[in-house]
């Protein structure tokens, strides 16, 4: 431990320093949070950046963060590997779902009306900054507006954390309708705003497991079922690709060929819309992986080892069990057991063995993972962003507006109002 972390000597009493140091390291970040109260200078200690960075080190591994609805209230948990909740945030939305990202700082939230309200949440201090909710000033000519697709991550060479949302002209549900495209950088602060892109190339699909931010690239599964917007056919389990540094649209990228030629088998094993809805897309272990869990077949996750030559590798094929319906891989542990989430159910899958063990969520409707270390006291949002005073987020104002509320909760007071 560097020796600038120091604590009073009347303070540790009995062991040495250096002793104490290496115990507070390992332990939990909740007992820390308790100890701050212990005494002044241990407040100072466990609170001092090079205490919490050293902490961070000795506990690399991810936590889980699971959204659910608690007492009419939507709360984000952040639970360890054991299933114990370490940290419970209130949010103002109702029935909060979490944006699937994977071993990032922060995590975001999206509302259950088509992502129009997305919080992006920091777990160690629970700030909030609620995303602007209208469009970009080039889509203000737009009548209609119903965003369809939303992600969120992180450009790994410049740290900057950024949201697409891909928007639809109507509410028709029509997936053929070309699709508008917006961006937004979260280190804007004060000045955060949509920024208008080109649309994607093709139909994407507009459910939740179906997009995924890997390594600064947005991919985004197409509707397979339906034509590029130029007339070409769209195969089985490909996926648009939108490079979140450059901010333009990579191309198309081709899903591995069994699962291309699956709805071809001459046993007609499948249809093009039981396939569509057994496709999922995750980052695993750094890599995209695409998820193929056909109703009587083993679960297939697919690692995309080099995307120039598209190169697929079937690295685990998972038996069929019934707890594993509609579920959903989370992480791969150091270990090499996979995070998987299941209805009611966080599992631990160890390929090996081939054996789970499982605790339970309660009601949770989404889950994620957290990287960062809970007892940093360092506010992501602050510096020029305006705070809400009813809900207490933080939020970003057109140039030309004043106001002490953020947009969520404005369209709440006006609901209530009618």
């Amino acid at each position: 431990m560097p020796q600038k972390l120091r604590v009073a000597a009347s303070s540790d009493g009995v062991l040495p320093e250096d002793m104490l140091l290496q115990i507070l390291v390992r332990l939990p970040a909740k007992m820390i949070c308790l100890f701050r109260a212990v005494c002044r200078s241990w407040r100072f200690l466990l609170s001092d950046p090079l205490f919490v960075a050293a902490h961070k080190s000795h506990h690399s591994g991810p936590l889980i963060a699971t959204c659910s609805r608690l007492y009419g209230r939507g709360t984000i948990d952040i639970l360890d590997l054991s299933g114990s909740v370490v940290k419970r945030i209130a949010t103002s939305m109702a029935a909060p779902r979490l944006v699937r990202t994977c071993r990032l700082d922060l995590i975001c939230v999206t509302g259950s009306n088509h992502f129009a309200t997305c919080h992006v949440i920091n777990p160690a201090t629970g700030d909030t900054f609620a995303l602007p909710i209208h469009r970009a000033k080039e889509h203000a000519h737009v009548e209609h507006f119903f965003p369809v697709s939303f992600d969120f991550g992180q450009v790994g060479s410049t740290g900057e954390y950024k949201a697409i949302r891909c928007v639809s002209f109507d509410n028709s549900n029509s997936q053929s309708d070309l699709l508008l495209c917006e961006v937004i950088t979260l280190d804007d602060g004060r000045h955060a705003r949509w920024r208008g892109k080109q649309g994607p190339p093709a139909p994407i699909a507009r459910r939740r497991d179906k997009s995924v931010v890997v390594n600064g690239v947005a991919h985004f599964l197409l509707e397979f079922r339906c034509p590029t917007f130029s007339g070409d056919h769209v195969e089985p389990g490909s996926m648009a690709l939108f490079n979140l540094e450059t901010e333009e649209w990579m191309g198309i990228l081709k899903g591995p060929m069994p699962v291309r030629s699956f709805v071809e088998d001459s046993n007609g094993r499948s249809s093009y819309f039981s396939l569509d809805m057994e496709l999922s897309l995750v980052c695993l272990d750094g890599f995209l992986v695409m998820a193929h869990d056909p109703e009587y077949g083993p679960w297939d996750l697919w690692f995309l080892m080099d995307i120039e030559k598209c190169l697929w590798n079937k690295r685990y094929s998972i038996d069929p069990q019934r707890e594993n319906l509609f579920a959903q891989p989370v992480d791969i542990l150091n270990d090499g057991r996979i995070v998987i989430s299941a209805s009611g159910l966080l599992r631990f899958y160890n390929p090996v063995t081939k054996t789970y063990i499982d605790f339970g969520m309660g009601n949770s409707t989404s889950v994620g993972t957290y990287t960062g270390s809970l007892l940093s006291s360092e506010s992501t949002f602050t510096s020029e962003a305006e705070r809400c005073t009813t809900c207490g987020c933080y939020f970003t104002l057109e140039a030309d507006k004043c106001s002490d509320t953020c947009e969520d909760c404005m369209l709440r007071a006006y609901a209530w109002a009618c």
